[in-house]
């Protein structure tokens, strides 16, 4: 749940032993219905998930990254999809997500 429904611009995310990772954006007002925000991305290849290896990365989602026509839109719920299908053994999930609005128009008299 997020504070208010408001655009997002990026996404940093952090990995606990994740192979793949998908966001998607709902919105309170849109019935519960989600949206794909960013396709699922891979955080580890199938080798580094067999032998546990670099399990917590950190990888920064740019407006480029994100489904345009998802993103410009109001949100105030993410919903994280997960997945390690290479090692069944070991728990998986995030260490953390940020979420950033886009940056506000500063005014003209301001410095920058």
């Amino acid at each position: 749940q997020l504070p208010g429904e408001r655009p997002i611009h990026s996404l940093h995310i952090g990995n606990d032993g994740s192979a793949f990772v998908e966001v998607l954006a709902g919105a309170g007002a849109a019935g519960g219905d989600f949206q794909v925000l960013l396709p699922t991305a891979a955080f580890m290849s199938p080798n580094e998930s067999r032998a546990g290896a670099e399990p917590r990365r950190v990888r920064f989602f740019g407006p480029e990254a994100l489904v345009k026509g998802v993103a410009g839109r109001g949100w105030d719920r993410l919903r994280l999809v997960c997945s390690q299908p290479y090692c069944q053994t070991r728990p998986f999930g995030l260490s953390f997500i940020r979420v950033f609005s886009p940056p506000e128009d500063e005014e003209d008299d301001a410095p920058p």
